[in-house]
């Protein structure tokens, strides 16, 4: 029973942290405001250059024309930050595609606030089934354990989460403190460098893409995607295996030992948390419900993907 009673109450707060996102809605918004500040686009391209065509498409599109395109490969070991003539910095993944509105969006939001550093979260553009079944699984991770508008409102490192598909720096910042040395290390996360960024207690926020900011990366990096996942534990193992005991293993669980009309309040939250997650990240809510145990099923598989990439990770640093 005690361990059905955890299962429960970790649901209601889970339910309780996607409700507090869904009625904070925290998407970048449009602010109609016009900027001037050279931006500097450095381009992170895969080997292919296949992606990279497309986002150069989308920027020229942009309405904003004070910018400079930098493109540099996964591999190299030339960091162009350094050679950017821009007053802010936007780290784009090959894989991105940009609207209409975004880059003034960011100035107006970095300078309101005063931030180090402005993270989006991409909307994600499944195009199959199986894409269907893992994209939405970090922001369901994410939106369940986070309150995101509390990653600007808390000083607090522990309040932290990003992608590293789109990061927009203060230029002077993020020279100022070589963040260039961490950005971009094998296994290094957006989480990570917001993260950092708190930790040297300077103002961080990470907002959810919303129309501005689209992402299709596809399948292929599966160890790319656990690591994603773990990081949103702080790549702490422990704490992601508890989650997986509470949130896959607890609810069946409590539905093969739980009365069925007790187990409709369970069910309920659940339903009830892909509707607001799905609206948020801009998912078919639909598919998100009706492919949920599938869901549960990839999440386990690649967070213990991840754990025992961590575990491999910390054997061979000790050796």
């Amino acid at each position: 029973m005690v361990f059905i009673y955890a299962v429960l109450i970790f649901l209601v707060l889970r339910f309780s942290v996607t409700l507090f996102n869904f009625l904070s809605n925290p998407k970048l918004g449009y602010y109609g405001k016009h900027f001037t500040d050279k931006v500097s686009i450095i381009i992170v391209a895969d080997h292919s250059g296949a992606n990279v065509q497309g986002l150069l498409d989308s920027i020229e599109q942009q309405d904003y024309i004070h910018i400079e395109v930098l493109v540099q490969g996964h591999e190299s070991e030339t960091e162009l930050a350094a050679r950017a003539s821009g007053r802010y910095l936007l780290f784009l993944d090959a894989a991105t595609t940009i609207h209409r509105g975004l880059i003034n969006s960011l100035v107006y939001r970095t300078k309101v606030f005063n931030l180090a550093v402005l993270g989006v979260l991409p909307t994600l553009k499944p195009s199959n089934v199986l894409e269907y079944c893992i994209y939405p699984l970090n922001y369901f991770v994410l939106l369940n354990l986070l309150p995101l508008r509390l990653v600007r409102l808390s000083d607090l490192p522990a309040f932290a989460a990003g992608s590293s598909d789109c990061l927009f720096f203060d230029a002077s910042v993020y020279k100022g403190y070589n963040w260039h040395r961490q950005f971009g290390k094998p296994g290094w996360t957006g989480t990570d460098m917001i993260k950092l960024v708190k930790q040297q207690q300077l103002k961080a926020e990470v907002l959810l893409g919303n129309r501005f900011v689209y992402s299709n990366p596809g399948v292929k990096d599966l160890e790319g995607l656990a690591a994603r996942l773990l990081a949103n534990f702080g790549s702490n193992i422990f704490v992601a295996l508890i989650y997986l005991s509470l949130v896959i293993a607890g609810p069946l669980f409590v539905l093969f030992n739980f009365d069925l009309a007790l187990a409709a309040l369970p069910i309920g939250l659940i339903f009830l948390s892909r509707i607001m997650i799905a609206f948020l990240t801009a998912q078919k809510p639909f598919f998100n419900v009706l492919l949920h145990p599938i869901q549960m099923l990839l999440l386990f598989v690649l967070l213990l993907k991840g754990i025992w990439m961590r575990m491999l990770g910390s054997i061979k640093t000790k050796k």
